[in-house]
């Protein structure tokens, strides 16, 4: 059966036209967009009003956790928590009602907003949770805490009340991971793909892998991917190409590591962060990244790094560049994160074709005169993160993300996020900011012939909006107000995924 959208705005290439138009889908593709609205309908079309709303193409968001995501879902966010005793009574309340009676996670959890400025400690941990495996998650994902009991199953050396940073903290989040049933990834992905739908999302890219030498559960999911609302494009995480090749993966990576984060004084920069002597560490060498890349390279796979600061950035696309002078392929390599970059790596980035897959929700987040980046690094090289703008008016293309579990899976914050960057330098249009959550996205996995935009053969991809997305109507990313745009339809191949009631 046909479906009728009338009476809407539509966007058409960068912005929306004065008059209202409607949209003909049949077999989950577009095969009608009228300039304006028809007074005759098709026969057995189901025919929906929107009322005036505006409708986008559907947006993609290009770089996720979704495993994590789900399954964190299920278990404690921390993000509300102001002391200890606000999270430890969280994870107690969980303790004793969660579905999950394995490992319990805990995630979100800000150090610098709890009143005490610390993680809880082991002995905290073990008081509310003695006999089941806790783990409790920074919010940047790059360090964490676990219980006693946790701690036993590792069968590491652990130091009372360590936390665990860069390799160590993914190793033990790995470990954890590995132990969960196919019923629970499954479960999880479909709690994820609920939240990407709601949150106005048709499409998530993902990582699928331990970072190390295993794709994980990349089969299971793949075999599987008919089943979820909105369309997963998969990365296998880790560095074993063989295995990813004989999955039948066309791409690798995603947050293989080259550096951590600025949080846990892990991304590699090259000056000191402010008031330390640390230059944060470089993961692998030039020579591993090198053979790496160019194997992948070499048969046709796309790669995905993580790469946050400066000197990890470089590491990565100097490879990046001399593939591109030697070895040419339209690839679409990928820079993650790349949040530091001075005036001279953006130019050099721009000669290396790479594709900078970035978070406007972290400069949201933490960006500012007065932020965490300008505590971390200082005001200047604080004012050289996130640059959006900048790598637009270089003529680089870039592509959006959430990197959720860390940030929101929220398509209207993220996008409201890059219209209202911190340093106005490095704002984007209405038209750019949608652009990377969809043209750009969709390109970026090679697929800008068939979504990523609305138009007459594409599928009808769209995400509903009861009003455009303004650069001044960015409320807290805390506390959405009525003057925040809402998500009310999201539609993938034609299908309703999601729907705001009322």
């Amino acid at each position: 059966m046909m479906k009728l959208l009338k009476n809407a705005y539509i966007w058409q290439g960068d912005g929306f036209p004065q008059f209202r138009s409607e949209i003909l889908i049949e077999h989950g593709r577009i095969v009608k967009l009228n300039a304006q609205e028809s007074t005759s309908k098709p026969i057995s079309a189901e025919v929906i009003d929107l009322n005036g709303a505006y409708v986008y193409p559907g947006f993609i968001d290009t770089h996720t956790h979704s495993f994590e995501g789900g399954l964190y879902s299920l278990g404690v966010d921390l993000s509300s928590a102001q002391s200890i005793e606000d999270a430890c009574g969280l994870i107690e309340s969980a303790y004793a009602s969660s579905d999950l009676r394995d490992t319990l996670f805990a995630w979100q959890l800000d150090e610098n907003t709890l009143k005490e400025k610390r993680f809880p400690s082991v002995k905290e941990l073990d008081k509310i949770c003695p006999d089941r495996p806790l783990i409790v998650r920074r919010i940047d994902g790059h360090s964490c805490i676990v219980n006693t009991a946790a701690r036993m199953l590792l069968g590491t050396a652990i130091k009372p009340d360590e936390l665990l940073r860069g390799m160590d903290n993914d190793s033990a989040v790995h470990f954890f991971h590995g132990k969960i049933s196919p019923e629970t990834i499954l479960q999880a992905y479909h709690a994820a793909s609920a939240i990407a739908a709601k949150g106005g999302f048709t499409g998530i890219h993902t990582m699928v892998g331990d970072a190390k030498n295993s794709i994980g559960h990349y089969a299971l999911l793949n075999e599987n991917l008919d089943k979820f609302g909105v369309e997963y494009t998969l990365y296998p995480q880790s560095f074993n190409l063989s295995a990813a090749l004989e999955a039948g993966a066309k791409r690798i990576g995603g947050c293989i590591l080259a550096d951590g984060s600025i949080g846990s004084m892990t991304a590699a920069l090259s000056e000191t962060y402010l008031n330390s002597d640390s230059l944060g560490v470089l993961y692998q060498s030039d020579e591993f990244w090198e053979d790496f890349i160019t194997s992948a390279h070499d048969n046709n796979m796309q790669v995905a790094v993580h790469c946050i600061g400066d000197r990890a950035i470089s590491q990565i696309n100097n490879i990046y560049y001399k593939l591109s002078q030697t070895k040419p392929k339209d690839l679409r390599h990928q820079l993650i994160h790349c949040e530091l970059t001075d005036d001279t790596l953006l130019e050099e980035i721009a000669k290396s074709g790479a594709v900078p897959v970035m978070q406007p929700n972290f400069d949201l987040l933490w960006g500012g005169d007065e932020g965490f980046y300008s505590r971390k690094l200082g005001l200047e090289r604080s004012r050289n993160m996130n640059r959006f703008g900048s790598f637009t008016r270089k003529g680089v293309r870039i592509a959006g993300g959430s990197d959720w579990y860390i940030t929101a899976l929220d398509a209207v914050m993220s996008i409201l996020a890059a219209m209202n960057h911190h340093n106005p330098a490095e704002r984007l249009t209405h038209a750019q900011a949608v652009n990377i959550y969809s043209y750009n996205a969709a390109w970026l996995s090679g697929d800008e012939n068939r979504t990523g935009s609305v138009k007459e053969g594409y599928e009808a991809n769209l995400t509903i909006l009861n009003q455009p997305l303004n650069s001044d109507s960015l409320s807290s990313p805390e506390t959405p107000d009525s003057q925040t745009p809402m998500v009310l339809i999201t539609m993938r191949k034609g299908k309703v995924l999601y729907a705001k009631e009322g």
